[in-house]
């Protein structure tokens, strides 16, 4: 087998590229991890969780560059590796600029590469930004493209990309869910809790303190409920959430530093219901029966709303507050029952290392 390597750089990626990492040690396959350091800190700590030791770690992290900066440091590191490693199949998962990074220098340089969740796009090139620009580029030169799901294979196909490039396979986050799971013997319940992240870069700023007086206002009329919000790292955004609940914060709204995963999953599976702009939780809720307000204007995993999981709330106070009001007392509405997964059936890994050993 041709030297491959995997290569990551932030959580997000971490999750989904684990249950791979797990397939290639299941089959005593050799693979070299690459940490990129794109998000250090709370990256380092996940391999740690996980007992994940990368092979090399190149330290690029994205707090001391510009973002053109961050793109060309992480291209002249990874082309170094990969000239010195001899590595001739690169693989990476997402949208990051770790991921772009990753799909020029395999293609400048004529290596193989493979795009897990390849095909997620929203109407505009700028939406979510950088992501959408990075996936769409990442796209055009792919050898191998993994769509999660059959909308994801669909765009890809609209955009000239040949058949023969573009693979079925599901979401690997479903394969993780059901590992962590299963490892922890975590099991799905209905609290009287909410799950709540926030913090995507278009939310920052007055629609950040929408929501933010949304969710204050829900608990104030909803003093039995618990309001677990897990806070991002970013001080802009908590500075917003803190000024916009001001000195008179309820007291059922409970906040926690960045979750690891597995605490986070089981959170998530104790809560009701789940309030989030991440793009992950949208792919997790289905995993976990969950319904989703999705505080976001669009989302480019609209399987989450076919299936009736996820709801588009965007930053409106109202809406937010009606369809809380809607879901949450109504055990017909808060259970997502659903005979199939829209993203997937656990084994996306199994399908991905197939089509690598070819």
């Amino acid at each position: 087998m041709s030297k491959t390597a995997i290569i990551y750089g932030t959580r997000p990626e971490f999750l989904k590229i684990f249950p791979l990492i797990l397939e290639f040690k299941k089959n005593n396959l050799l693979v070299s991890l690459v940490n990129t350091g794109q998000h250090d800190s709370l990256l380092s700590e996940m391999e740690k969780d996980f007992d994940v030791k990368p092979d090399f770690s190149l330290s690029v992290q994205s707090s001391a560059f510009t973002n053109s900066n961050l793109i060309s440091k992480l291209i002249n590191d990874i082309s170094n590796l990969v000239h010195q490693e001899n590595i001739e199949k690169i693989i990476a998962q997402g949208d990051t600029f770790t991921v772009l990074a990753s799909s020029i220098v395999a293609f400048l340089e004529q290596k193989k590469f493979y795009h897990i969740e390849a095909g997620l796009r929203t109407s505009t090139i700028k939406l979510p930004f950088p992501e959408e620009f990075n996936r769409r580029t990442v796209s055009l030169t792919s050898d191998i493209n993994f769509a999660p799901t059959e909308l994801s294979q669909a765009n890809l196909l609209a955009e000239n990309i040949p058949q023969n490039k573009i693979f079925l396979v599901g979401n690997t986050i479903v394969d993780m869910i059901q590992y962590v799971l299963k490892k922890e013997n975590i099991t799905v319940e209905y609290e009287d809790s909410v799950f709540i992240t926030a913090h995507r870069r278009e939310n920052i700023g007055k629609p950040l303190e929408n929501i933010s007086t949304a969710i204050k206002e829900l608990a104030e009329e909803n003093p039995y409920v618990k309001f677990h919000w897990a806070l991002h790292p970013n001080p802009n955004t908590r500075k917003i959430i803190l000024n916009a609940l001001g000195e008179n914060k309820p007291q059922n709204i409970v906040f926690s530093e960045p979750l690891n995963y597995v605490e986070a999953i089981k959170m998530m599976a104790k809560a009701k219901l789940l309030l989030s702009d991440s793009g992950g939780i949208q792919e997790e809720a289905p995993s976990l029966q969950k319904r989703v307000l999705i505080l976001r204007n669009e989302t480019e995993r609209p399987e989450v709303l076919h299936c009736g999981c996820g709801i588009l709330v965007g930053d409106d106070i109202q809406k937010i507050k009606e369809n809380f009001n809607q879901i949450f007392n109504n055990e017909k509405e808060y259970i997502f029952e659903s005979t199939q997964n829209p993203f997937g059936d656990g084994k996306s890994s199994e399908k991905i290392l197939a089509e690598i050993l070819k």
